[in-house]
Order: structure tokens, then sequence, then C-alpha cells
């Protein structure tokens, strides 16, 4: 399951996503309540194998957040590009690291036009990736 930062636009990012996989706004996992960054991770555990997409820098591209339990993926992209994420996520799950749900999970990944960058659990090694050419 893809849960979408709240901060994305539906019609720009969860919609297309939506018909890639099952994908949920985070905003739906706790309606009653405003999801700041430092709960995303809590509520990340609690579900089974998600992966969390944002643009926000700040508060989610740390290696320190790593869990086994899920994943995160980082856009490095500005608030008008968000109409890129559906196509760079497409991209993103060819890549053999990233293809399946068990081999995202335990990661949090910086995408970026240029490649993608991630951290594993229990390491402080940068892997980078750069995308494949055609």
């Amino acid at each position: 399951m893809f849960i979408i930062d709240a901060a994305l636009a539906d019609e720009l990012v969860l919609e297309p996503i939506k018909q890639l996989a099952s994908t949920r706004s985070v905003r739906d996992l706790r309606i009653y309540e405003i999801v700041k960054d430092e709960r995303v991770p809590v509520l990340l555990r609690e579900l089974s194998s998600p992966t969390f997409i944002t643009i926000d820098a700040a508060g989610f591209w740390h290696r320190q957040i790593c869990n086994d339990a899920y994943c995160i993926i980082f856009f490095a992209l500005t608030d008008s590009q968000q109409n890129l994420i559906p196509f760079l996520l497409r991209k993103l799950l060819r890549l053999p690291e990233f293809k399946t749900k068990a081999k995202r999970m335990g990661k949090v990944a910086r995408v970026s036009l240029a490649n993608v960058k991630y951290y594993k659990c229990g390491g402080d090694k940068l892997h980078v990736l750069n995308w494949p050419k055609k």
C-alpha cells in the first residue's frame, strides 16, 4: 500500500498512483486529527508494509527514521513539480532494489530527476542508483 503525504495534491499524485496500487492519503488514516511529521512513522508501523510518499525533505530524508516495517520515498521536487511523482514512482518501481514491496521495506529513499539515493535499516552507507539509460 502507498500512503501519500497530506501536503501532496490528490489530483496530481493520489489519483494517478491509485491506478498502480492500493493508495491512501495519510489524512485518511486519522480523519479526526492533523497528522504531524513525527507521528507518521508511528502510523506507518501500524500498517502492513506501507510505502510513504512525500516531498518533505526536512521531515523524512533522514536515515534515523529507517524501519523494516515501512519504506519512505522522498521526491526531491518542488510543489509545482508534483505531477512528476507518478512518473518517477513508476520508474523507481522498475529498479530491482525497489521492484517488490519486500525489497522496498527498510529503506528511506531520495528520488530526483537525476538519480535515486537511499539508506537501508541498520546501515550508514548511502546507496546511489543512476536511472537506466534507454
